[in-house]
C-alpha cells in the first residue's frame, strides 16, 4: 500500500493530460490504444487524443520530469551507466506509419516490418530510469542527405542528456556500435565506456602481432575460468579487452568479448557491463505491460509520445518502489490492475461523493418516518372530529 500511495503522489504533480494517459496505461489490460483505453478505464477518450494532439510539447515536458528523476536518484557513491540501446517495435500489419522500415528483430530473428527507437537510460544498482529516444530511419526510405546511422543518434542523445546536466559515470553500449567513429568520439570528449564487441575485429599487442580476438592466446578460458582481460592496441589507441564465458538462453555456454578504457579487473569489467542488462527489462516492460506495439498513431510525433508516456508510467513506478516489496515493476501494475486500480482512476474521473451532516441510518430512518406520519395523519384526524 505504501508504494501505491508513492504512485499516486507522484501522479498527483504530473501535468492532467498527461496523468490521464498514464494511468489508462498503467490500469487498461487490453490493447493500448486510445479507443480502447478509454472504454476499459471508463472515460471518454477526448482527454486521450488531447495528449497525442500535443505529442511533442507533452514529449518535452516528459523528458524533463525524467531528467529531474535521475537527478535527485543520484548517489555519488554508487556507479552509474548511460546505456544506449536500439530496439525493434514490429509493426507487422503496419503500412502508413511515419518512420517505418525493415530491420532485424531480436526475438524473432527475422526481418520484420518494425520502428527502430534508439533508448536512453540512466542505470545503477538501485534505479533504472528511461530518458529520451530517437529513431533510426533506413537510408532508403529517408534519404542519404537526412540518413543518420545508429552511431550517430547514439552520440546525439549522449551530448544531448549531458548538455541538460545528466550525470553519469561510464556509458555501456551493445555491439552494434564498436566503430571508429564512436572510440574517436569518446576519446574526444573524454568519456569512459564499455561495451561490446565482435569476436572477429583484430587487435594489435605489443609485441607488435595482429590477430582477431577469438584467436588471442591471452584471452583463452581455461577450465573454470569465466573472464579475463588483457591489453592491446585498436585503432592506434590502447584498450582493455575481456573475454566473458557466460549461459546462453538454450544451457550452453558461450564466449563474448568486451572493450573498455577503463583500467578495471576482469570481474570488475563484466559487472560494469552487466549493469546495462536492467534496459532488456525496460523493452520488455514496455512492450508488455504498456503496449509500445500497440500505438495505431500515424504520425512519428505521436509515437514517440506514447512512448515517452510508456517511460514515464515505468519511472513513477520503479521510483515509488523505496521498500522493494515488489520485484519488478511487472508485479506492481500487476498488483494494482487486480485490486486498486479505481484508486488511480479516480485521479482522472473527478467523481465527487457529498455526505450528508447526520450518518442517519436508512432502515432506522425509514421507520422513523412511518412513525412520524401516523402521528401525523392521527393529529388531523382529531382536529377534522372536533
Amino acid at each position: 500500500m505504501c508504494t501505491l500511495q508513492r504512485v499516486i503522489n507522484h501522479l498527483k504533480k504530473v501535468n492532467t493530460s498527461i496523468r490521464t494517459y498514464v494511468i489508462c496505461l498503467i490500469v487498461s489490460g487490453g490493447r493500448k490504444n486510445c479507443a480502447d483505453m478509454a472504454r476499459l478505464v471508463g472515460i471518454s477518450t477526448k482527454p486521450l487524443y488531447a495528449y497525442l494532439s500535443n505529442a511533442t510539447m507533452h514529449s518535452n515536458e516528459i523528458e524533463n520530469i525524467l531528467l529531474d528523476y535521475a537527478k535527485e536518484t543520484r548517489i555519488k557513491s554508487v556507479k552509474r551507466t548511460l546505456v544506449i540501446d536500439p530496439t525493434a517495435i514490429i509493426k507487422r500489419y503496419a503500412r502508413l506509419i511515419e518512420n517505418l522500415c525493415y530491420d532485424k528483430d531480436g526475438c524473432t530473428k527475422h526481418v520484420e516490418r518494425v520502428l527502430v527507437p534508439v533508448y536512453a537510460s540512466i542505470v545503477d544498482e538501485n534505479v533504472k530510469i528511461p530518458l529520451c529516444l530517437d529513431f533510426w530511419i533506413q537510408e532508403k526510405i529517408i534519404g542519404k542527405k537526412r540518413y543518420k546511422s545508429k552511431v550517430e543518434i547514439a552520440q546525439a542523445l549522449i551530448t544531448h542528456l549531458k548538455d541538460k546536466g545528466l550525470e553519469f559515470d561510464f556509458v555501456s553500449l551493445d555491439g552494434a556500435f564498436p566503430t571508429p567513429d564512436m572510440f574517436s568520439f569518446f576519446k574526444k570528449n573524454g568519456y569512459k565506456f564499455i561495451m561490446r564487441i565482435p569476436r572477429s575485429r583484430c587487435i594489435t599487442r605489443k609485441n607488435g602481432s595482429r590477430m582477431q580476438l577469438q584467436h588471442c592466446s591471452d584471452l583463452r578460458l581455461m577450465r573454470n575460468a569465466r573472464e579475463k582481460t588483457v591489453q592491446a592496441e585498436l585503432y592506434e589507441d590502447t584498450y582493455f579487452f575481456t573475454a566473458h564465458k557466460r549461459r546462453r538462453k538454450d544451457g550452453g555456454w558461450e564466449v563474448v568479448f568486451l572493450v573498455s578504457n577503463m583500467d578495471l579487473t576482469a570481474k570488475e569489467q563484466v559487472a560494469a557491463f552487466n549493469l546495462r542488462w536492467p534496459m532488456e527489462k525496460i523493452n520488455r516492460t514496455t512492450k508488455q505491460k504498456f503496449g509500445t506495439t500497440q500505438c495505431q498513431s500515424l504520425e512519428a510525433s505521436k509515437q514517440r509520445a506514447h512512448i515517452m508516456a510508456c517511460f514515464l508510467a515505468h519511472s513513477i513506478i520503479e521510483i515509488a518502489q523505496k521498500d522493494k516489496q515488489k520485484k519488478s515493476v511487472d508485479e506492481v501494475v500487476n498488483f494494482i490492475r487486480a485490486s486498486h486500480s479505481g484508486d488511480l482512476i479516480k485521479l482522472i474521473t473527478n467523481r465527487r461523493t457529498y455526505k450528508s451532516k447526520h450518518n442517519v441510518d436508512p432502515v432506522a430512518k425509514r421507520f422513523q418516518n412511518d412513525i412520524q406520519n401516523l402521528f401525523n395523519n392521527a393529529y388531523e384526524s382529531n382536529v377534522l372530529y372536533t
